[in-house]
Parts: structure tokens; sequence; C-alpha cells
């Protein structure tokens, strides 16, 4: 345990809540003091939201960690961190906070636990400015658990929406010795397009539109035999619909892109925007699409050994991400590259400790 206390300024970079959870999650990894301060500063409403302070809690829970103003709105919290442990745990964000975004705060943490961790999590599966959760169980997950040897499992109970969430996921994660450092520098050749249409409380030909219009628009550029499952379901709170596609490569990549739906845009909509979006990605023939890079820091910061991955854009989610696990673990990075484009990212992982 380390005595030093490290401070964070939570509106440097993106400034948004990504910062805190990956502040957080290093935090109680490495076992040492933390304070973040101006958190979320650079959103219109910073401070503490509902799912911000249950990623906080339930990373609290894991490590027994003393916490400073946990409170909504709050702007600063102190962080003090004893030792990991497992167990089974249950969370409401009580609104449509993103599970996901929680997730990417406390799957890492989960890696390093003493012992076997059990979750369920109510809350939003496919929100606004987060993954939605067919983008983690079929992009994510696979790229983690093949090249870095974490292999949590999910599933999915009930889908959540805008604006009473609801969802719920379950999860279940054994703890590694280590994290292996990732190589993803060659993309190869795309197989094949696959992708999952859904909707809740909505008619079927929602879902059906959607899927349809992907499938039109990615046979238009090229990709004649996309498989996308239509799904639909009525268990939910609120009703919405989304559309994940991904692509497979002859050398394991999985580049993914996604679309949500939302009132008053149309099916059609939905799909052409995440078939332009996947397009888009693969038009820059590298191995690793911009959201999966983001969510791939940490987990190259933490890995035992040098990893390297080549991402089609560099984003300022990552360049945060990066900052911060240079100041809390002292991983090393060097980027190849310029912001907003395709950029190699190398990390020498700062594990074991």
């Amino acid at each position: 345990m380390q005595d030093e206390l490290i401070e964070i300024d939570g509106s440097r970079g993106e400034g948004g809540g990504q910062l805190l959870r990956n502040a957080v999650a290093l935090a109680a990894i490495k076992g040492c003091p933390l304070r973040v301060y101006n958190i979320r500063g650079k959103r219109k409403n910073p401070g503490l939201r509902p799912q911000h302070l249950h990623a906080v809690e339930l990373v609290q829970k894991l490590c027994e960690a003393k916490v400073t103003g946990l409170d909504m709105n709050s702007l600063a919290i102190q962080f003090s961190p004893k030792m990991l442990s497992g167990g089974s745990f249950s969370i409401d964000i009580g609104t449509a906070g993103s599970i996901t975004l929680l997730l990417q705060c406390v799957l890492p943490v989960l890696a390093f636990t003493p012992a076997r961790t059990s979750l369920r999590i109510k809350g939003g599966t496919s929100v606004k400015w987060a993954p939605p959760f067919p983008y983690m169980t079929n992009i994510f997950l696979p790229i983690l658990s093949k090249n870095m040897g974490f292999t949590p499992t999910m599933r999915l109970v009930r889908r959540g929406y805008y604006p009473k969430g609801g969802g719920l996921i379950e999860i279940e994660a054994t703890p590694v010795d280590k994290v292996n450092p990732i190589i993803l520098t060659e993309r190869g050749e795309i197989e094949g397009v696959e992708g999952i249409s859904y909707c809740s409380k909505l008619p079927r030909h929602v879902a059906e539109r959607q899927a349809k219009s992907a499938k039109l628009y990615l046979a238009h550029h090229g990709f004649n035999e996309a498989s996308i499952e239509v799904v639909t379901d009525t268990n939910t709170v609120s009703p919405g619909s989304g559309l994940v596609l991904w692509a497979k490569s002859s050398l394991g990549a999985i580049i993914g892109a996604d679309s949500l739906g939302e009132r008053r845009k149309k099916a059609e909509q939905v799909g052409k925007e995440a078939a332009r979006q996947l397009l888009s990605q693969l038009e820059r023939t590298k191995p690793v699409d911009k959201h999966l890079a983001d969510q791939l820091i940490v987990w190259m910061a933490l890995a035992d050994g040098i990893s390297r991955i080549e991402c089609t854009e560099l984003t300022l989610h990552a360049m945060t991400a990066i900052e911060l696990c240079e100041t809390i673990v002292g991983a090393e990075f060097e980027i190849t590259g310029r912001l907003g484009a395709p950029s190699t990212i190398e990390c020498r992982g700062a594990m074991p400790y």
C-alpha cells in the first residue's frame, strides 16, 4: 500500500465521468490513496451523477475503501483503498445510467480480486454516449478474453433504455494471475459482417427495418452477406431499439459500430447510421476501432509486458486514459500518430507491482 496521495484534476483532457471511473479503478488495484477534484469539470452539469456514484461505491466495496465526498453533485472525492476482495453484489443505478460504463470501471478490478465475484447490475443497457451491451459481448469481451486472458461471463436478463432504465445484467468473474499484453497491429481480410438488431416494447418491424436498411447499405458497398439477427422483447420498463454491427477479420480482429433508436428517428436511419459508421472504420484498415481502443488503454497499462495496437482513430478519451494510467500506475505509453487520425499505441504495462 502506498501512502502518498495522488491528486487528479477531473477537468483535464476529456474531463468527463470516464476519468473518475478509471482513476478509482486504478487506485483500487494499485492500492494507493487518491483525490479527484473538478469531477466532470467539462460537462454542463459537473459533479457526481447516479452512475458515477454507484461505480465508485461498487469499487469501494471491492477494496473496503474509505471514501469522502461521495454525494450527488459532489465535485471532489477522496478514495483510500485497502485490500481487494471478491463476493456477490447487487447494484441498482436507479436511472438509465449506463451499465456498460460502470463495467468499464469495475471489470479491471475484478481481474485482480483474490476470489470469484458475482454482480447483478440494474440500469441502462442501451443509452446515449455509452457502448450498448451487445458491443461489450460481441466485440470487447471476445478481444479481451482471447488476447489478454481475462474471461468474465455476462448475461443479459433485461434490456434498459432511457428514461427509466430497468435493464439487468449478471456478471461472473474469476480473477487471473496476470493480464497478458495484447498485440493487434494487422487487420487481415474481412471475412464477414454480423450484427444484432433489437427492439423492446415496439413492433417487430422496427428491428427488421433497422436490419434491412443496414444490409442494403452494406451490400451497396460490397458486403453482400451480412448476417444480422433480429431480436424483440416486451419485458422492459421503457421502449427502445438499437443495432450493433461487427466485422471479423482473418487475423482475429473484430471491428464494431452501433446506432441507437430514438423518438422520431426512423428505423431505416438507425440501420444506415450503424452501417456507415462500420464502413468508416473499415476504410482505415486498422484492427482496433476507436471505441475499442478507448476501452483497451487501462488493460494495456495493467498488463504484464509490452502491448501494441493500431487503431482507426486516436480519441481524446484514449489520450485522457493514457495520461491517467501513466500518473497512477506508472505505465509507459508511446503514441505514433495524432489525435483524430489512425495511430499506433504501445504500452509497457505496470504489472507486476
